[in-house]
C-alpha cells in the first residue's frame, strides 16, 4: 500500500522575454521554412534565486539558453555577453525587472526579446517565474504557472518552458511533451499506485476453490459438486481434464451462475470465447476437475475520474502503468485490445450498461475496474469498484492512498 504523502508543487510563470538581433550569438541552426537571418533573437539575462545561497537562479539562465538553442527556432544570446550588459545596467537580484529596464537590456543586445525570472521557496515547494515580453512593444507575450516537487524537476521544468517560449516567438507552437503534465509528480509514484491497485486486486484471488462436473444441463450449463469453497455468481473457473493432476491442462471456462444448496454444489455456464485462450477444447465429461488454481483474471479498467483536477493525462498515465503491471502480474491480465477500450470506456448506464457489460464478457473481460481518485494533488486517495462482467454487480471496493 503506498503512503499519502504531502503534494510538493512548482510553478513556471512565463511572462517578460525580450529578444534581439546582432552581437555574439549561440549557435542556432536555421529552420527548413526560415533561413538563420530570419530567426528572432531571445536575450536570457540570469534570474535570481530562492536565498543567498542556492545556485538554482544562476543554473536556469544557461539550462534556458542550452534548450533555446537545441529547439533551433530561434537565436540566442551569448551568455557572457548578456551578463556584461545586464551588469552595466545594474542587475536586479530578485530577476525582476522594470520594463524601461528591460527594453534598455534588449535594446543594447539588439534581441527581440528577453526572458527573465526568479525561483522562489514557497514552503513546500519552488516558484521558477518567467517573463518573456516582446521589446518592441514591451508586451507580457507568455505567463504560465507550471508546479514541480524539487530541484531535481527544475530542468524538466526549463525545459518546458523553452520550449513553448521557442514556439510562441517563431509561431510554430510546439505539442506538450508528456514530461510536462508530471512536474509535481515523481514518475515511480505512478508505478507504486498501479502496484497499490494490484495488492487491492489481489482479494479476487484470495480463496481456492475446488470441485468437479457431476451433471451436464440445458444451455451450456453444468452442474459442479464443490468439494471446496463457496464461489459468487460471476467468478470464473478452469474446467481440467479428468483426474486432479497438478500438470492437467484447462480445457475451457465455465462462470458460476448460481449457488446449489441442495445439491452441495453451483450451476455454472460456459460461453462462445472470443478470447483464444478461453475457448472451450472439446467436451467437459463428468468428473472434470473445476478449480479457479492457477487462473489468470481478465481485467478490463473503465472510466476513471480525477476529481481534484479533472487531470486526464494523469488518468491515462495512471491507466498505462496499471495495465503494465497486469501483464507483470502472475495473476491478472489486462484487456486493452481496442475493442475492449471502445466498450469499457463508455459503459453507460441502465440497459445500455448491461448490455456492455455483456459484450465485455465475451470478449473476455471477467473484470472491470472503475472509480475515481479524490483529493489534493500528491496525496489522492483512489476509490475504486471491482465490477462482474457476468453479473454486473459489485464485487467490492478498492481503496488505497497514492502519492500521484
Amino acid at each position: 500500500m503506498v503512503g499519502a504523502v504531502r503534494s510538493l508543487s512548482w510553478r513556471v510563470l512565463l511572462g517578460a522575454l525580450t529578444l534581439g538581433v546582432g552581437l555574439p550569438l549561440a549557435g542556432a541552426a536555421p529552420s527548413s521554412s526560415k533561413s538563420k537571418d530570419d530567426l528572432k533573437v531571445v536575450a536570457v539575462v540570469p534570474f535570481g534565486s530562492p536565498s543567498r545561497y542556492s545556485e538554482m537562479g544562476r543554473n536556469a539562465q544557461p539550462t534556458f539558453i542550452t534548450e533555446l538553442v537545441k529547439s533551433k527556432k530561434v537565436r540566442v544570446v551569448d551568455e557572457k555577453r548578456t551578463k556584461g550588459v545586464v551588469d552595466r545596467f545594474a542587475r536586479e537580484m530578485s530577476g525582476m525587472y522594470d520594463p524601461k529596464k528591460i527594453r534598455q537590456i534588449g535594446k543594447f543586445l539588439k534581441a527581440d526579446y528577453v526572458v527573465s525570472g526568479q525561483i522562489s521557496d514557497t514552503g513546500d515547494a519552488f516558484t521558477m517565474t518567467v517573463h518573456v515580453t516582446n521589446i518592441e512593444t514591451l508586451e507580457l507575450e507568455m505567463a504560465e504557472d507550471v508546479d514541480f516537487r524539487g530541484a531535481a524537476k527544475m530542468r524538466v521544468a526549463v525545459r518546458t518552458a523553452a520550449k513553448k517560449i521557442a514556439g510562441l516567438i517563431s509561431q510554430d507552437e510546439a505539442g506538450s511533451g508528456r514530461h510536462e503534465a508530471f512536474l509535481n509528480i515523481d514518475a515511480r509514484h505512478f508505478y507504486d499506485t498501479a502496484d497499490a491497485c494490484i495488492e487491492a486486486l489481489g482479494g479476487l484471488d484470495a480463496w481456492h476453490y475446488e470441485g468437479e462436473i457431476d451433471e451436464e444441463l440445458e444451455n451450456r450449463r453444468v452442474h459442479v459438486k464443490v468439494s471446496r469453497g463457496k464461489p459468487r455468481p460471476g467468478l470464473p473457473l478452469q474446467v481440467f481434464e479428468e483426474g486432479l493432476g497438478e500438470n492437467d491442462k484447462p480445457v475451457g471456462v465455465v462462470y458460476v451462475i448460481e449457488p446449489d444448496q441442495r445439491k452441495g454444489g453451483f450451476v455454472a455456464q460456459w460461453i462462445k470465447e472470443q478470447d483464444k485462450t478461453k475457448k472451450k477444447r472439446g467436451d467437459f465429461g463428468l468428473g472434470a476437475r473445476v478449480s479457479n488454481a492457477g487462473y489468470r483474471y481478465r481485467i478490463a479498467i473503465g472510466e476513471l475520474v480525477d476529481e481534484a483536477e479533472d487531470n486526464e493525462a494523469l488518468v491515462n498515465m495512471f491507466r498505462e502503468k496499471l495495465f503494465e503491471k497486469l501483464e507483470e502480474s502472475s495473476s491478472f491480465i489486462g484487456k486493452s485490445e481496442d475493442s475492449v477500450t471502445r466498450v469499457v470506456t463508455s459503459l453507460g448506464r441502465g440497459p445500455t450498461r448491461k448490455k456492455n457489460l455483456e459484450r465485455l464478457h465475451h470478449l473476455g473481460v471477467d473484470f472491470v475496474v472503475e472509480g475515481k481518485f479524490i483529493g489534493s494533488p500528491g496525496s489522492r486517495r483512489a476509490d475504486f469498484k471491482v465490477i462482474s462482467a457476468v453479473t454486473g454487480e459489485s464485487w467490492g471496493t478498492l481503496r488505497f492512498e497514492t502519492r500521484i
